[in-house]
């Protein structure tokens, strides 16, 4: 039937369109788009509603089924619908997934504690899943994981990341880092997230330790750019090259500070200073016009 109406409703028991106007069955037997289940509360529409996208840092990609309690009015019922819903989050994990769930566990938790964006952390799950079937680490390197997750996740978006920071945090060794690494090198191809995190992107962190002034930050950021121009910052740590070129800086613009507080400041060694120093000393020029 065709006919014009400015007040249509859709009846959801009867799929049926109704004019509230004159209330003539405008069509029938409509098929209802809607979920397929009922909400009688803000609550139930939340749990219930498929509304979360899919991720990587859950082992099941948030692919889930929830056995709600239901509206059951028997204590024997909802007895009966607690022990279901149990079973099911215990068989939600397959044997051969529990290790990839606590080491997820341990991402989301890193992520978490150095408040990383969702973009960063999805590459991480991503990184770490294909680490995973490759490598298939013990227990007692799943944290090691992790963290070599993160670092490389963070360096494709840009973000500076010190190695030594974040296994300080996590009571991880550099030892157990540095050889997981090289062993992900050996057996993986990471060419598709391999990147070059900018020098100039530890500066204001170092210049915010050392109180130093907004000139001591542009002089040294005109220093890496010249650095990078030439191909001096290419297999050198960036936050040494930082810390460097902000020693240096500071020398220049009448603000100095020692190698030892740059070094804490940067959390490098003065040992990577004072090598950075003679590199960029030895093949830079800097004029200085008093």
């Amino acid at each position: 039937m065709e006919t014009s109406c400015s007040n249509p409703i859709f009846d959801y028991e009867r799929g049926e369109i109704i004019c509230t106007d004159t209330g003539e069955v405008i069509d029938e037997e409509r098929i209802s788009l809607g979920p397929d289940w009922r909400a009688y509360s803000s609550e139930e529409w939340n749990k219930r509603a498929h509304a979360s996208s899919l991720t990587n840092t859950v082992h099941d990609s948030g692919l889930i089924t929830e056995v709600g309690s239901g509206a059951s009015k028997s204590l024997r019922e909802t007895l009966k619908m607690k022990k279901l819903a149990l079973l099911q989050r215990k068989l939600r994990v397959d044997k051969n997934e529990r290790k990839l769930v606590e080491a997820l566990t341990y991402l989301n938790n890193i992520c978490n504690i150095l408040g990383l964006p969702d973009n960063t952390r999805e590459t991480a799950a991503i990184v770490l899943k294909k680490l995973f079937s490759v490598l298939q680490p013990r227990q007692s390197k799943l944290m090691v994981l992790a963290i070599a997750s993160v670092v490389l996740a963070s360096r494709k978006h840009g973000i500076p990341i010190r190695v030594r920071e974040i296994t300080e945090k996590f009571g991880v060794s550099e030892d157990e880092y540095w050889k997981l690494m090289s062993e992900i090198h050996m057996k993986t191809d990471l060419s598709e997230i391999k990147a070059y995190v900018d020098p100039r992107k530890f500066l204001p962190q170092i210049i915010y330790n050392l109180h130093l002034s907004q000139n001591v930050y542009l002089l040294s950021s005109k220093i890496i750019d010249t650095l990078k121009k030439n191909g001096l910052t290419e297999g050198k740590d960036p936050a040494g090259i930082a810390a460097a070129v902000v020693y240096i800086s500071s020398i220049i613009m009448n603000e100095k500070k020692t190698q030892r507080e740059v070094a804490q400041a940067a959390n490098v060694t003065e040992v990577t200073i004072r090598n950075r120093y003679r590199d960029i000393v030895d093949k830079v020029t800097i004029t200085v016009f008093i």
